[in-house]
């Protein structure tokens, strides 16, 4: 049955490809040699030196023009921990694990599209559109809280420990109670999940066949997808991550690393009993747990795999004011809306991060995007009209010693310091 559906979704998505009649209309190339040694040497120290990531693809654009595109390493090092011997090289057209950047190019995109068409109201409870919502305190939160995560829901739940269909998902997260009630920011996963199963409920569309067919094939961004490898996406063309999910075992497992996340106690007894772990290494298949194995892949906060000059396109669409090459999403008022800080010093605007430490010190104050936890950094400047696309996949060389992944914040942030020297 999961198998016919996944078929009738994908053949919708095919069709409508079809009626559209887009095909990919990718920025045009005005590339800037000035760059590469610079920038090769950045990622050559980060990649072997300091061995962060094994695969990386870095795109720049200024004025709607592509600066700088350039992919380094292989897709895959590592298979569960042992070097491969055949590995395929990493290309500008590799796709990569968006992780957490899915909140802004898809879930906070379908919401300023549903807003800009009055499909949504950003001051409406969330009852409103999901009746069942209102327990645990949280009648009276609204969807701009959802965006801004002041909401006060949990920041995170092994959701995937109790069900592995989204159905329950959403009644799991329609019982949880209110956690923070102070209205200070905290990052929520469940509050983007949350605007996932909304967007569905106005739409009466899944999440990814909405996306896809609604904002992306529209701008002829076809290789940005949910469930890549069930969509035509082979994992030759995928960038690898991680090697199953060690760091989510850690989160839950509090007798063994007590206080290393989030407080799991409630969930030992769940954590005990669970035997769905994936023990292989993930290609095309979302490394966050509760998109993975509890959301079938596909959520409002994770799951969305993408390459770098399908974004470009997006993040272009957005530098504009809300339309690409007559294709009109939003309009810029929306767009200003959702890129204004609404949290104060917490520097957060609707679903965006603003003027983050990995955005560079020369940024302007119209500097939006996000990251992701693969090692994913999306990077809009509008006051410059330039945007920084970088994609790693950090997770395959696997945990440091201090049971993490390495961070790609500095790294980001050094990159994007070197285009933004040169370009503004």
């Amino acid at each position: 049955m999961v198998k016919i559906r996944h078929f009738i979704l994908s053949l919708f998505v095919l069709i409508a490809h079809a009626v559209i009649g887009q095909e990919p209309t990718y920025l045009p190339y005005a590339i800037d040699s000035s760059f590469y040694r610079q920038v090769d040497s950045k990622v050559n120290d980060y990649m072997h030196s300091k061995k962060t990531f094994p695969a990386a693809v870095i795109l720049a654009t200024k004025d709607g023009k592509v600066v700088f595109e350039k992919a380094y390493g292989v897709q895959q090092r590592y298979d569960m921990g042992k070097s491969l011997k055949q590995t395929f090289a990493t290309t500008p057209e590799t796709l990569f694990d968006m992780a957490s950047c899915t909140k802004v190019l898809a879930t906070t995109q379908s919401i300023m599209k549903l807003c800009y068409e009055g499909k949504i109201d950003l001051k409406e409870k969330v009852t409103t559109y999901l009746p069942n919502f209102g327990q645990g305190g949280k009648e009276k939160i609204t969807i701009e809280q959802l965006l801004t995560h002041t909401s006060g829901l949990a920041q995170w739940r092994p959701f995937y420990l109790y069900t592995n269909q989204k159905s329950k998902v959403l009644e799991l997260i329609e019982n949880e109670v209110l956690k923070f009630k102070d209205g200070k920011v905290h990052y929520s996963d469940l509050g983007f999940q949350t605007l996932g199963f909304i967007i569905e409920a106005v739409t009466g569309k899944a999440m990814d066949i909405y996306v896809e067919t609604q904002l992306f094939a529209s701008l002829g961004m076809l290789h940005t997808k949910y469930l890549p490898l069930q969509k035509g996406i082979t994992k030759n063309e995928i960038a690898a991550t991680s090697w199953g999910n060690p760091f989510e075992k850690q989160m839950i497992d509090e007798e063994h690393y007590p206080g290393f996340s989030y407080d799991c106690t409630k969930d030992k007894e769940a954590f005990e009993k669970f035997t769905l772990w994936r023990e292989y290494t993930l290609v095309g298949e979302v490394n966050d747990g509760n998109a993975g194995m509890a959301n079938a892949g596909v959520a409002g906060h994770a799951g969305l795999f993408a390459r770098a000059k399908d974004i470009a396109i997006l993040g272009q669409l957005m530098l504009n004011g809300g339309i690409y090459n007559d294709i009109r999403l939003y309009d810029e008022e929306t767009l200003n809306l959702f890129t204004t800080n609404h949290t104060g010093n917490a520097k957060r605007g609707l679903g965006f991060e603003l003027n983050a430490s990995y955005m560079g010190k020369f940024s302007s104050m119209a500097t939006f995007g996000h990251s992701g936890f693969t090692g994913t950094h999306l990077i809009f400047d509008k006051i410059h009209n330039v945007q920084i696309i970088i994609l790693t996949n950090k997770q395959n060389n696997g945990l440091n010693k201090a049971k993490s992944y390495p961070s790609t914040y500095s790294f980001a942030r050094e990159i994007a310091e070197i285009f933004q020297k040169k370009l503004f």
